[in-house]
């Protein structure tokens, strides 16, 4: 009888550390859905804002230079489709996600001529800041 006792607490032991385990990600759930919804919708317009641009460079006659940024900018929005919020980079790739709004506004600022050209190192940046808070893994933040 102490034999089986034992046996079933080591067992139920066992089933509370794996419900232990599993508690993190069942907390985290609804901020990684609400992550996933910003993460589809925001890489999404900012294409449509890139194929936007890449319009109004033809529509409005401006210089074809600008096609420089609004073209890379289009590609890697279409490149950002694919990305999921997991349990473990949501809030990062949700913060990517909303920096590339402010950076869809700074490149429509600088492309229809409202900022100065300078501010194309500001993009750079933003590019780069997106990039790394988007990247796969824990690699980019090493």
């Amino acid at each position: 009888m102490p034999d089986e006792a034992f046996a079933i607490l080591v067992e139920r032991a066992e089933k509370l550390l794996a419900f232990e385990q599993q508690l993190p990600g069942r907390l985290a759930e609804p901020q990684r859905l609400r992550s996933q919804k910003v993460i589809f919708w925001s890489w999404r317009l900012q294409s449509g804002v890139a194929a936007v641009l890449i319009a109004a460079v033809f529509f409005f006659d401006y210089t074809g230079w600008w096609l420089v940024l609004a073209v890379p900018h289009c590609v890697a929005t279409v490149a950002g489709w694919s990305l999921k919020a997991t349990p473990k980079d949501h809030r990062a790739r949700r913060a990517a996600a909303i920096g590339l709004h402010l950076l869809g506004a700074l490149l429509v600022l600088v492309v229809l001529g409202v900022l100065s050209a300078w501010f194309i190192v500001a993009v750079l940046v933003g590019w780069a800041a997106v990039g790394v808070l988007s990247a796969d893994g824990q690699e980019a933040a090493k």
